[in-house]
């Protein structure tokens, strides 16, 4: 008997098995620890929250660390299916990113108004940095003119990523997309992906960032930047947070052995395990950034009574 256990502790594919079940308990705890703090979070918006249009808005944006979570499990638990479930995320970032830029206008009265109070704004022009302005021109002025600037470069983000996520699909499928092993091969389509997504994140984040600079006095009751952080924790922050994992492995940086990688397929998993455990700590984040829904209160529109009350 003494002999069979220290076979049985011995064996490589026995300790894996042990390693295997370890992993899937630790991410499916974070996942349902991020689950329960999100659905709590929502009954809390569907009570406080008497603004059915914005209540819409962040409602879906909350969803996105459990749905991430579940997708990360899901990649966790199913053999080489990561890239397919990376494709549905991703297609659920440009939801959110839409979500978002909704909430925002939506929040400072429509379109309409949005446009009016830039143009009574003391400044008539908003500058570009010296490299910017190369593409897109020395200046804007506000008004319709910088509203549909930061509104369309902003939207973009929405178009490109689901575009690129369906085109590494298509090229998982024919095995030319490369993510495993050496990911920046020029001769793969994942560097060129990651550019791709690179320019486009960065184009979205910059008019975001110009659009809060100029409307930071109306969008101050929001409580603008704790929310538009955990936004960009969880979509921007993630992503090249992979990226970096990947590249330290490709150049023999990342401490494969410590993490029990055999495999070039086992740093799919380890950036998937990680994941939910973050998603875990990103649904307390969401908490604190969105509340209850507060700021949403309009006491001349009805509320949701809590259930049993």
């Amino acid at each position: 008997m003494t002999c069979t256990v220290s076979n049985a502790e011995e064996d490589p594919s026995f300790l894996l098995l042990v390693i295997r079940l370890v992993e899937s308990s630790i991410a499916l705890c974070c996942v349902l620890f991020s689950m329960l703090v999100t659905m709590c979070q929502i009954r809390a918006q569907l009570i406080w929250n008497s603004n059915l249009a914005m209540r819409k808005h962040v409602i879906r944006i909350l969803m996105m660390v459990p749905l991430y979570a579940f997708q990360c499990y899901l990649g966790l638990s199913l053999k080489d299916s990561s890239v397919f479930f990376d494709t549905l995320r991703e297609c659920y970032e440009a939801v959110v990113i839409y979500s978002f830029l909704g909430l925002i206008i939506g929040y400072l009265g429509g379109e309409r108004h949005v446009v009016y109070v830039m143009e009574n704004k003391p400044s008539e022009y908003v500058h570009h940095p010296h490299l910017l302005s190369i593409c897109l021109g020395s200046k804007s002025k506000l008004g319709d003119e910088f509203y549909m600037f930061t509104k369309l470069g902003t939207l973009q983000y929405v178009i490109v990523k689901p575009v690129t996520a369906l085109l590494t699909f298509a090229l998982d499928a024919i095995n030319m997309y490369g993510e495993n092993g050496n990911p920046f091969r020029l001769d793969r389509g994942y560097i060129y992906v990651v550019a791709i997504n690179t320019i486009s994140q960065a184009l979205a984040i910059y008019c975001l960032l110009h659009f809060y600079h100029v409307m930071s006095k109306e969008l101050e009751p929001l409580d603008f930047i704790p929310k538009a952080l955990m936004l960009k924790a969880v979509i921007f922050f993630t992503y090249w947070q992979a990226i970096g994992i990947r590249l330290l492995y490709s150049v023999e940086l990342f401490p494969s052995t410590l993490f029990n990688m055999s495999r070039e397929s086992d740093l799919g998993r380890f950036i998937d395990l990680i994941l939910c455990v973050e998603m875990s700590g990103f649904a307390v984040g969401q908490w604190f950034a969105w509340g209850t829904g507060n700021e949403f209160f309009n006491p001349e529109e009805s509320v949701s009574r809590p259930y049993g009350s």
